[in-house]
């Protein structure tokens, strides 16, 4: 199993859960590459092992949310790609035994996925990243094409999320040259009809690709100077 049947978890959290007090969980292995990728134990396959990244297993996690649950006020499971790990229904269900509402964080590519845990009402909160225009995730590490094309994906994603009827929102990191104001004005009309679309400001850091650590990117006031330049959406949000 990837990790070693090992994941992340911080035990509370304000910022992973809109509006709750959470847990959070990340899950090890992806499909992508992102060059800028902060979490890089979680995304390469040959990092994974990494100790100090993987501090809690199945068994322990179980005797956490008996211990804490009552005070949560829900579970968020990020990656990584979280969709993709075989330790996601055991997660979920644990999460429903305790009543807990959960989050769950995806790169969008995975629409087949997704549906079954959308119609079995097994998840209250999805954020998906649209990382730059879809025609550039081959810069990412995708290779699908034809009907597994990143624009044919994260729009049958987000289709899925407006007919799911739970809450969601839509993530970009602000991080040139895969994103700049130019590229946010051609993302926007596949963004504007969620109920969020949150940008984030890259944070220089420890990077998948080393060479994309220390990159100047638009601070929280540049996004609002660009966000200016836009129509009135009450939707975009500079977080």
């Amino acid at each position: 199993m990837i990790g070693g049947g090992r994941f992340a978890l911080v035990k509370t959290t304000l910022l992973d859960y809109p509006g709750k007090v959470a847990a959070s969980i990340f899950l090890p292995g992806c499909h992508l590459r992102c060059p800028y990728c902060q979490n890089p134990d979680f995304a390469d396959p040959c990092r994974v092992d990494a100790e100090l990244s993987f501090n809690e297993n199945m068994e322990g996690f179980r005797r956490f949310l008996k211990k804490r649950a009552r005070i949560l006020g829900g579970l968020a499971i990020s990656g990584g790609e979280a969709l993709l790990h075989p330790m996601l229904p055991e997660l979920i269900s644990l999460a429903e035994e305790h009543k807990l509402p959960v989050k769950l964080d995806t790169a969008g590519l995975l629409p087949h996925i997704l549906e079954p845990y959308l119609k079995s009402n097994r998840l209250n909160y999805v954020a998906m990243d649209l990382k730059t225009l879809p025609d550039r995730y081959a810069e990412l590490g995708w290779k699908g094409t034809g009907s597994n094309s990143a624009d044919l994906l994260l729009k049958k994603t987000m289709k899925l999320l407006a007919e799911s009827g739970i809450d969601y929102e839509i993530r970009t990191t602000v991080v040139p040259p895969l994103v700049d104001k130019k590229i946010l004005k051609l993302l926007e009309p596949l963004a504007v009809s969620a109920p969020r679309w949150i940008w984030q400001p890259y944070h220089q850091g420890n990077t998948l690709n080393p060479e994309w650590s220390n990159i100047k990117a638009p601070d929280e006031d540049d996004l609002r100077t660009i966000l200016e330049g836009f129509k009135p959406l009450a939707g975009i949000i500079v977080r």
